[in-house]
């Protein structure tokens, strides 16, 4: 989780929509969707970490005793600088009730919880 200084806000909230779901989608450029999270990667940075991922053995997850310290599978410095949404925030309602939170190449979906959500965002920054 990081090194947390402050905790600014933390509630319950309903189960997520789509929390079953893994997809990769090749369209305008390489989507991975992760439960309600969606990842937007330009072709070549998708495949360089496909490559990294490819490397990594199955058995140092497995047998990892969590909780007692950090092991880094893979730690390189080589993604681009730059995003092909370098700059990008927007909040979206969907004509389908859902809203979205973009974050320069991040998705995160919500539904009809968004309402208190952003106003404790909104609480919590301030």
């Amino acid at each position: 989780m990081g090194d947390i200084k402050k905790v600014l806000f933390k509630c319950s909230v309903p189960a997520p929509l789509q929390s079953d779901r893994i997809t990769v989608e090749l369209c305008e450029n390489v989507h991975l969707h992760y439960r309600n999270l969606r990842l937007e990667f330009p072709k070549k940075e998708f495949l360089l970490i496909l490559r990294k991922l490819k490397q990594l053995d199955e058995r140092d997850i497995k047998n990892f005793e969590y909780g007692k310290g950090l092991k880094f599978l893979i730690s390189d410095h080589d993604l681009p600088i730059k995003t092909e949404f370098n700059n990008r925030l927007q909040v979206e309602e969907q004509e389908n009730g859902l809203f979205h939170i973009h974050y320069k190449n991040m998705r995160i979906e919500f539904r009809d919880d968004w309402d208190g959500i952003s106003k404790n965002i909104i609480k919590a920054i301030k």
